[in-house]
């Protein structure tokens, strides 16, 4: 064995005992503010931007704190999916106003998941988020600290507010207390100033917001889709009940509109941008089961969850995204070992499957087969060194080929088949050792006759290209059955052949 050989395979073994340790995909997150040039008066929107490299859904628990100065959010705990898609991004839907100049940082955020390659629970930060906030025409109407828990069921906001007096005013699940410290009898009609203006100014935003809402709903109910959809449903037998809007401004938000029909319900749902229609979908239960009892009754997909169920994977999961033409499925199964597989897809309205795929989790490689392959290569490595001197056998002396000479031999044997009576294959021989002679000195492989001028052109001479171009036309003309091969035109061809060769 020579040596390079020996270094080789040594480190080849020594590579497989640590090819197979790849650290596991992660979540990641970043927190953004979405203006950067911001003045005392303006709303300050803070969002999340989520990396999910697991292409499926995750659920997450959020916890932030973004509070500047006085004015901000805390969440406390926040249950979110982080849906099956690269990037995400979280807009929260409460700004914070910028009340007074300076320079702000915002704490980092929290993500706890359980992650589903490895099935343990993970916590990742964001960095922290630095604010700058610059003296404008207004000063910024405090709005205080709003609180909030979302988690488990459990769903609390509380907004707790100051002023420039001691006293404070917590609101909590539409009651509101208030808590009076010690205060001096001349601060007493102050105070009561004070919260009367927060008292109005909280009204006047909600009654905007009411305005703001009831003009996004009159944009989305009168918009083509819409109607169309809700007669539809209607039709149907179903009837509205309830409808939840989240608006921007008077004609860009999100919304969603419930029906129901007995124990069937429906929904009708998107967002408008800018007076728009920029998506809108309708989905309904019925057509949830049926799409499912597409999925289910599929024979690749029954045959793929029989192999999962084999395995010891049982049913945790299964999604189902409907679709106006087509709709996209995932199934998940786990094992008592925590190790996770999925059968996903694409469903048709017809029930036809596409792009089925079957996931199942990567075989743990053995590291100790790694060791004990390990050893007696190491062994036969030392012995090698210090026992045996390698017999290394001389080299075989390279064998050059000369394409001209062969060209010229073939070209030759092509004029002797020609005299043998064999004339169609004369031709061909001819053009082969033009081939030949070509394939060898500028590697032009096999092409057809057009191909092989377009190549030469430019690099060789004219004369070169015509003698090449009258060889493959009288070579050619063989494949035509009325075409009677005669001496004149085979010497021709041998002849440009010979003078392109020599």
């Amino acid at each position: 064995m020579k040596p390079d050989l020996r270094i080789i395979c040594v480190t080849i073994c020594i590579m497989l005992l640590f090819s197979c340790t790849a650290s596991a995909s992660q979540l990641s997150v970043k927190k953004e503010v979405q203006n950067t040039d911001i003045k005392t008066g303006d709303s300050v929107s803070i969002s999340l931007e989520f990396e999910n490299p697991f292409n499926k859904t995750i659920p997450v628990t959020i916890q932030d704190n973004n509070v500047i100065g006085s004015n901000g959010l805390e969440i406390q705990c926040y249950e979110y999916s982080i849906p099956d898609k690269p990037l995400t991004s979280l807009g929260y839907d409460f700004s914070i106003q910028a009340f007074s100049p300076g320079e702000f940082t915002l704490d980092p955020a929290t993500i706890t998941y359980t992650n589903p390659e490895t099935g343990k629970q993970e916590s990742v930060r964001s960095e922290q988020l630095k604010i700058s906030i610059k003296q404008g025409s207004s000063a910024g109407q405090q709005q205080g600290v709003t609180k909030i828990y979302n988690c488990g069921g459990v769903s609390m906001r509380s907004t707790s507010y100051s002023s420039s007096g001691s006293t404070s005013i917590s609101i909590s699940s539409g009651s509101q207390q208030a808590q009076q410290s010690q205060q001096n009898p001349d601060n007493v009609q102050q105070t009561a100033q004070d919260m009367q203006n927060l008292k109005d100014e909280m009204n006047r935003q909600q009654q905007d917001f009411q305005e703001m809402q009831n003009e996004l709903k009159s944009r989305i109910e009168n918009t083509t889709d819409f109607r169309k959809m809700k007669q539809e449903l209607e039709k149907n037998g179903y009837s509205q009940t309830e409808n939840n809007l989240k608006p921007e401004s008077n004609d860009t938000g999100d919304f969603e509109y419930r029906f129901m029909k007995n124990n069937e319900s429906a929904d009708i749902n998107g967002r408008m941008s800018v007076g728009k229609m920029e998506s809108i979908n309708e989905s309904s239960t019925e057509d949830l089961k049926r799409i499912q009892e597409f999925i289910e009754n599929n024979e690749t997909f029954q045959k793929m969850q029989k192999t999962l169920s084999d395995k010891g994977f049982n049913l945790t999961d299964k999604k189902i995204d409907l679709g106006s033409n087509i709709s996209r499925f995932e199934y998940t199964y786990g094992d008592t070992n925590s190790r996770n597989a999925s059968i996903s897809g694409n469903v048709t309205g017809t029930g036809e499957i596409k792009d089925i795929l079957k996931k199942e989790p990567p075989v743990i490689f053995p590291y100790w087969i790694s060791v004990l392959l390990l050893i007696p290569l190491i062994g036969f490595y030392l012995y090698k060194k210090y026992n045996y001197k390698a017999i290394i056998p001389p080299a075989a002396p390279q064998v050059t080929f000369d394409y001209k000479k062969e060209a010229l031999l073939q070209l030759e044997n092509a004029i002797g088949t020609f005299k043998n009576g064999k004339q169609r294959e004369a031709y061909t021989g001819v053009s082969a050792a033009l081939r030949l002679y070509f394939r060898g000195t500028i590697g032009i492989t096999e092409l057809t006759s057009e191909e092989f001028l377009r190549i030469l052109k430019g690099s060789k001479d004219d004369a070169c290209i015509e003698n090449v171009k009258h060889c493959f036309l009288l070579c050619d003309l063989v494949k035509f059955a009325k075409y009677e091969p005669n001496k004149a035109d085979f010497d021709e061809a041998v002849e440009d052949a010979r003078k392109i060769i020599i």
